[in-house]
């Protein structure tokens, strides 16, 4: 059971790399451009006053909590029905390989078509 909450364990990391990658960006953005942060009340504020950059990892983090809800609920499901084999196992560190490979392209250099097709053979899986 431990091994198919592993590749889980690794999303949420990956997730937490890419939260702290997005608060440190915009941190610094909001002090070098000398930005109240009451400016940024709403996210049409926020979106409107940071840098393409800086939105795309804020958007990498809002859909780090989209398609992985669902991985999230399978791996708990299989973990509780006691289905943890190879198969799954090695399914969900290909979701979790291609979710970090997703993150990595949209918080550097953001090619959506890269993006696409990591985004698109995850959800397959």
């Amino acid at each position: 059971m431990l091994s198919m909450l592993l590749p889980a364990t690794t999303l949420m990391l990956v997730t937490a790399v890419v939260w702290l990658n997005m608060t440190m960006r915009r941190i610094i953005y909001v002090k070098q451009q000398g930005i109240d942060p009451q400016k940024l009340v709403t996210p049409e504020q926020v979106t409107d006053l940071y840098d393409e950059r800086i939105n795309a990892v804020g958007n990498c983090f809002k859909n780090m909590f989209e398609v992985p809800v669902v991985f999230y609920a399978l791996t708990a499901f299989i973990v509780v029905a006691g289905s943890a084999d190879a198969l799954f196992i090695n399914l969900a560190w290909a979701f979790v390989g291609l979710r970090a490979l997703q993150a990595a392209v949209h918080c550097t250099y953001n090619r959506v078509m890269h993006r696409f097709i990591a985004y698109f053979a995850a959800s397959v899986i």
